[in-house]
């Protein structure tokens, strides 16, 4: 199957799909669309270990993407579909260079193209022949739409029902912004089906293995002085017994406050919680630079251990530090009855950081080799970003504040839960019209509040949806929508507010034909 010609319908089918839609089951066509051009003409690779991995990447993401619409899943998709057109050039890359892969060909494929065009050296002697068959598909098409065009202006006169249908045909659809959606789609997919990707890293990946290779020492220059094998071992020395020491009195401190609650002077509890996630992150990744940077060679198969030991014990320390990063992360969360996405977030790198420093742990021990840290440690990267769509979080961090709120019988932060996407509205709703239920007796009760709430929520569906068609069908927003629908349907609202309320019961009907 060549790339010219299924590129035009797969930009139209793209077009059709995902123009002005949201995220539904529009995905999950596409993306089986997608996959079946690229069994026809990569069938034998497609099955194979390395490339099974994001088919079903990209269809686990789909399926997620049809359920619950989240940005997550379409974000892990991408992504998928991305890595596997690159992989299926290339085979056994990381997960890494894959990315750099990807960044680069979706980037600079349709400017590399064009320079590639222009840059072209003739050949004379068979300029002509190369030249016929695409001068003969130019003259095919235009006499094609001269006869075309003549023989319809002969059946309009001949025919009055022929020239009605043409007077009555709607071509209002075709717009400047469609056809500039239909040309970014092609750019898009022609880099998909045909990606150039960087030769001199893929070239080098290729010599790469995860064992380590026994090194002879190789002195180098830092700040004008030769670095000697014996000059290395004790930096090494200093800097792993210092920074031991330094890490140990950093997470005795932390320690000493997960037991007391004793804060240090002139810091509160809220600047306490929020200090240290950023420099947490730097330190770690640093740590496991130094790391790096003294077994990158021939200090792994040395008969010293004292490096080695010291080093095991940073590892732990580290471990320890992300330890009371976790506790202090959740202190955070307790405190103020909200998870928030930088707060999962920090979890997240909390939960790759440990992993990466378990696999330094068996790097160094196992004498593997860089290579091999950087390729498993973006794989579980990526597998941490594929099972995480399949949670709704949005619908998560909002019921679970909500909840929290009632608990602890304080008022939740609505303003924050109103800037989620569409998946939290349903809980968030139904917390406002039960809220009004129960405070319409109090003398002290502002029906405001609650109702101006609601209809932002009602009328960002509204103004953002407003195009939307079963192309953009997922199960969350329509059984969310339907749930929004039935918890609005008894509230009485003013006016203004009603308006509202009829439009979404409307629009609801309209876009909930499945009856959830």
């Amino acid at each position: 199957m060549k790339n010219q010609g299924i590129l035009w319908p797969l930009a139209a089918a793209y077009t059709f799909l995902l123009y002005q839609q949201g995220a539904g089951i529009n995905i999950l066509l596409l993306n089986l669309l997608l996959l079946g051009v690229l069994y026809a003409q990569h069938k034998a690779k497609l099955i194979q270990k390395e490339n099974l991995i994001f088919v079903f990447g990209a269809l686990f993401s789909a399926v997620f993407v049809s359920i619950h619409g989240h940005f997550l899943s379409v974000l892990a998709n991408i992504i998928s579909l991305a890595f596997l057109s690159i992989n299926l050039s290339l085979q056994k890359s990381s997960m890494a260079s894959l990315l750099a892969h990807s960044l680069y060909a979706y980037l600079t494929t349709l400017i590399n193209r064009l320079i590639q065009r222009f840059n072209q050296t003739p050949v004379e002697e068979n300029e002509t022949e190369l030249e016929k068959p695409k001068l003969n598909k130019v003259i095919i098409g235009l006499i094609s739409v001269v006869v075309f065009g003549l023989f319809i202006t002969f059946y309009r006169y001949s025919s009055a029902s022929f020239n009605q249908f043409v007077l009555n045909l709607n071509l209002d659809f075709i717009s400047f912004p469609l056809l500039a959606y239909f040309a970014f789609a092609s750019a898009l997919l022609a880099t998909f089906l045909r990606p150039i990707y960087l030769e001199n890293l893929a070239t080098k990946e290729l010599g790469q293995t995860n064992a380590l290779s026994f090194s002879v020492f190789k002195e180098y220059k830092l700040f004008g002085s030769n670095i000697l094998e014996i000059t290395e071992d004790s930096l090494a020395k200093v800097l792993l017994w210092g920074l031991n020491l330094m890490l140990l009195l950093v997470n005795v401190l932390d320690t000493d406050f997960m037991l007391t609650g004793k804060l240090p002077v002139g810091v509160n509890y809220s600047e306490y919680l929020h200090q240290g996630i950023t420099s947490l992150i730097l330190s770690i990744i640093c740590a496991i630079a130094i790391i790096l940077w003294f077994f990158r060679g021939s200090q792994n198969f040395k008969e010293n251990k004292t490096i080695t030991y010291l080093t095991y014990f940073w590892i732990v320390l580290n471990i320890w530090l992300l330890a009371s990063a976790a506790y202090r992360n959740q202190l955070y969360i307790a405190d103020h009855s909200l998870y928030t996405y930088k707060r999962i977030g920090v979890y997240v790198f909390l939960f790759c950081a440990l992993i990466g420093l378990g696999l330094t742990f068996f790097k160094i021990k196992n004498h593997y080799s860089n290579y091999y840290l950087l390729k498993t440690n973006s794989l579980v990267w990526y597998t941490i970003l594929i099972l995480s769509v399949s949670i709704n979080w949005d619908g998560f961090i909002a019921t679970n504040h909500l909840q929290a709120a009632k608990e602890r019988h304080e008022a939740p932060d609505i303003n924050y839960l109103k800037s989620l996407n569409y998946q939290a509205y349903p809980a968030v709703i139904e917390y406002l019209t039960e809220e009004m239920k129960k405070d319409s007796s109090q003398l002290e009760f502002d029906p405001y509040y609650y109702n101006a709430n609601t209809q932002d929520l009602l009328q960002k569906i509204i103004n953002k949806e407003q195009d939307y068609t079963w192309k953009s069908y997922n199960y969350t927003r329509c059984k969310g929508y339907s749930q929004i629908h039935r918890t609005i349907a008894g509230v009485n609202f003013n006016l203004v507010q009603a308006y509202y309320q009829r439009n979404f019961a409307i629009y609801n009907e309209f876009r909930n034909p499945f009856n959830f």
